[in-house]
C-alpha cells in the first residue's frame, strides 16, 4: 500500500531549475520559492557536482519532500526556507 507519507514540515511537491544554482520549487501548502543554492554550492566541498549545470538540472524530489540530485546531494525540506527568495505567484 501506498499513502502519502504525513510529515510536520511543509514538502516540496515540484521542482525546476530555472537558472545557474537557482531552483523554483512549489510547496504542499502552495507557496513558490526561489532558491538560491549559489552560497550552498560555491563554499561546500560536497556539492562539487552541482556546478555542472547539466547535473544541476537533474533536480527531483525526495520521499519526504526535499530536493536531491543522483548522485545523493540533496537538501532536506525543512532546510529550503534558508534558501529562499519570495516569488510573485502565477
Amino acid at each position: 500500500m501506498n499513502l502519502p507519507l504525513k510529515t510536520p514540515w511543509n514538502r516540496a511537491v515540484n521542482v525546476t531549475a530555472i537558472e545557474q544554482y537557482r531552483l523554483r520549487v512549489q510547496m504542499d501548502d502552495g507557496r513558490v520559492m526561489t532558491l538560491d543554492l549559489a552560497p550552498l554550492i560555491c563554499r561546500h566541498d560536497a556539492y562539487w557536482r552541482l556546478r555542472q549545470n547539466r547535473y544541476f538540472r537533474m533536480v527531483s524530489i525526495d520521499p519526504i519532500g526535499g530536493i536531491c540530485w543522483p548522485e545523493g546531494e540533496d537538501l532536506a525540506p525543512d532546510g529550503l526556507e534558508r534558501y529562499h527568495q519570495e516569488c510573485p505567484r502565477t
